[in-house]
């Protein structure tokens, strides 16, 4: 089967097999081989080949928000109608949430792209990392945290603060709540999420918007389907707006990974240990709060001097 709409239709295709008005790896539109063709024709299959992949991209990323939504819900329903007690553990419901939400529909997206359109999982560049990967993976999160620090600092300078995320503000949980999600991080967010949004939603991006399109678009739908994990309750606009700025920065740095090592278990890897990376600092902050406070009053008095 092929991927319909006008960038996998029937019309003639070249340069390897890539749609008419998709673009090569070294920025040229594809066109048609016919002599016949108007450089008018030509320029509205490459318009429509790259609205047809922002539509595809889009409805797989929102989608998967949407549906992983209405899965939880539905089970939650379930439970309700057969009077079964709905689960109160907050670990619990976030790893229900996990479960099927990143592997069971993330996963499950990214195995009906593949079979409609007839690819196969060569397409998502699933190997194993070599030592300069390894390098990548360690070092890559400690550089998404500099970055976050960057924005959280300019964003103090104009009088706003990062809007927290909702694993931040849950209530009545201990502090080794977040050491217990860790492995969910390692084996099911960052491996999930990044099949999806950068194995398929960025690569098929690629096809029409080139290398550096492809990325800033896929951060653009990564850092929007978050926005429920920021944008909750009273927080005001602009910390929301800070924080989606860090996430859509560190999409970025994500999609230049996959780019550039053209391996998915890298930038999956580097997902997972950074994520994993903020929950040990969660932890920290949770179980030595008060300490933490007296610390940074110290510090204010010796800026003080």
């Amino acid at each position: 089967m092929s991927e319909g709409g006008p960038a996998g239709s029937t019309r003639e295709q070249s340069d390897g097999g890539l749609p008419v008005g998709a673009v090569t790896s070294d920025g040229e539109i594809v066109t048609s081989d016919s002599g016949d063709d108007s450089g008018r024709s030509t320029l509205l299959w490459a318009i429509l080949g790259k609205a047809w992949a922002l539509i595809v991209g889009s409805s797989l990323g929102f989608g998967a928000t949407l549906l992983s939504t209405a899965v939880v819900v539905a089970l939650l329903l379930t439970l309700s109608l057969f009077s079964i007690p709905r689960p109160s553990s907050p670990l619990v419901l976030i790893s229900i949430q996990f479960l099927f939400g990143q592997l069971l529909v993330m996963g499950g997206l990214t195995a009906a792209y593949l079979w409609a359109t007839g690819r196969g999982l060569s397409y998502l560049n699933i190997r194993r990392p070599t030592l300069g990967h390894a390098i990548v993976i360690v070092l890559a999160p400690f550089a998404l945290i500099f970055v976050n620090l960057v924005v959280g600092i300019a964003g103090m300078a104009v009088g706003v603060e990062s809007a927290p995320h909702a694993l931040a503000e849950l209530e009545n949980i201990g502090p080794s709540f977040y050491l217990l999600l860790i492995p969910f991080m390692l084996l099911i967010v960052g491996p999930f999420e990044e099949l999806l949004y950068r194995g398929v939603i960025q690569t098929r991006l690629r096809q029409s918007f080139g290398p550096v399109g492809a990325i800033g678009l896929a951060s653009v739908i990564f850092m929007l389907i978050h926005l429920p994990a920021y944008g909750l309750g009273d927080t005001a606009l602009a910390s929301i707006a800070l924080s989606l700025t860090a996430l859509f920065v560190g999409s970025v740095i994500f999609g230049s990974i996959y780019e550039w090592t053209g391996n998915l278990t890298v930038v999956a890897l580097v997902h997972g240990v950074y994520n994993s990376i903020l929950l040990v600092l969660l932890y920290f902050v949770s179980r030595y709060e008060e300490e933490i406070q007296e610390l940074s009053q110290q510090g204010v008095v010796l800026v003080g001097f």
